[in-house]
Formats: C-alpha cells, sequence, structure tokens
C-alpha cells in the first residue's frame, strides 16, 4: 500500500500514479546529473552522513532506490529533495563518486520545472536569492528578505517583516543588513549574458547538464 505524504503536491489537473516505469529513464535523461544515478550501489554511506537526515522521511539513499522503483510522485513531490544544504557530506564520501548533492538539487529544480510546489517558501526564497544574483551579481541581504516576505502580498509582508523585526535590528546593529539597497558588481552586464548562455545550453540539452 502506497504511503500518502500531506506534503506531496503534484501539478494541478495531474493524475497521480503508484506507478511510472519510466520515471528512472526521465531522471537519467532530464535531471542535473541524472546519468550518474546509475553507478549508486544503495551502500548508504549518503543517508548516514547528512546532517538533516533526522528531519527527512525519505534519505538520499531512499529518494535513489524510489527513483529506479518509479515513484515519480513521491519523489518529485516530496520535501526531501529540497532540503539539501549542500555540505559536500555526502557527495566527498560516496565510495563510487556518485554526486548526491547535484542529484538532490537537479530533482528539485527538475521538480518545480515540472509544476510541483513542495517547500512555497523554499521556493520564494530561492527566486528572490536568485533575482538578486543575477540583477546585481551579489547578494543584498536587505532586498533579498524584503522580496520573500512580499511574495504573498503587502499585508502578509508587513506581518512578517513584523515577526522578524528583532532580528532585523541585530542585522544592522552587528551590519550584517543597510538600510540602502547595494550596488550592482563591476561587469554585471557581462555576468547576465554567461547566465542567460548556461540557461540556453541547459534547455538545448533537454535539461540535464
Amino acid at each position: 500500500m502506497t504511503e500518502k505524504r500531506e506534503d506531496s503536491f503534484g501539478p494541478a489537473g495531474k493524475k497521480r500514479t503508484d506507478y511510472d516505469p519510466g520515471f528512472a529513464n526521465e531522471v537519467y535523461a532530464k535531471v542535473d546529473q541524472g546519468e550518474a544515478l546509475k553507478t549508486c550501489i544503495q551502500c548508504g554511506v549518503c543517508a548516514a552522513t547528512c546532517p538533516l537526515s533526522a528531519h527527512m522521511d525519505f534519505s538520499p539513499r531512499r529518494i535513489f532506490t524510489m527513483i529506479r522503483a518509479g515513484k515519480r510522485e513521491e519523489v518529485l513531490g516530496s520535501k526531501e529533495i529540497m532540503l539539501c544544504t549542500s555540505c559536500y557530506g555526502c557527495k566527498v564520501r560516496c565510495p563510487r563518486q556518485v554526486p548526491v548533492m547535484d542529484i538532490m538539487h537537479g530533482l528539485a529544480h527538475y521538480a518545480i520545472k515540472q509544476g510541483y510546489k513542495n517547500r512555497p517558501e523554499t521556493i520564494k526564497f530561492g527566486k528572490a536569492f536568485w533575482d538578486s544574483i543575477y540583477k546585481l551579481g551579489r547578494i543584498d541581504e536587505t532586498i533579498v528578505p524584503v522580496k520573500f516576505m512580499m511574495a504573498d502580498g503587502i499585508g502578509p509582508g508587513i506581518k512578517k517583516m513584523m515577526g522578524f523585526q528583532k532580528m532585523g535590528l541585530n542585522l544592522m546593529f552587528h551590519k550584517r543588513m543597510k538600510l540602502l539597497p547595494t550596488g550592482s558588481i563591476k561587469g554585471v552586464k557581462s555576468l547576465r549574458k554567461m547566465l542567460d548562455k548556461a540557461g540556453q545550453m541547459k534547455a538545448k540539452s533537454g535539461g540535464a547538464v
């Protein structure tokens, strides 16, 4: 019997199935570094290494098993693929040198592209973070949190900001947040061209690089 996950959200109108025999090949072809998943021997080192394993229902090893088992909805709809903190522990310790971290990030990006909204707040913050990188070439510690909090509208945004008021004041006191916006880096237009080119190359390759 398939376990039902309350945090699993598929695209609107998409029929949910328990088993998709072509899902593994889909991951190999369309997910960043997905092809490397073929060399995984299910030793469990990644699961034992991950610092967030206590917060996961499905460890990286289990996620990889589910991919091979055709559990498309459970994998792409899981919160676990968006919990990776990029600590590189799994990647360093893997005996087969499987880029576990890259695959987890690839799965997260692919899920978002397919319309899944596993962790809406994470997606909103990621967009605010990326917009700052693209526009300025750096992170603006003032604008990014404001954009993130205002993602649901002015009213909810102000309420969120009030909840983080103490933290914001402490950040300014320790000079980790400025009152005025941060300027762009030198050569930011060249950086944008590089990012645009990378996006075009990724689109031509079908999503995997």
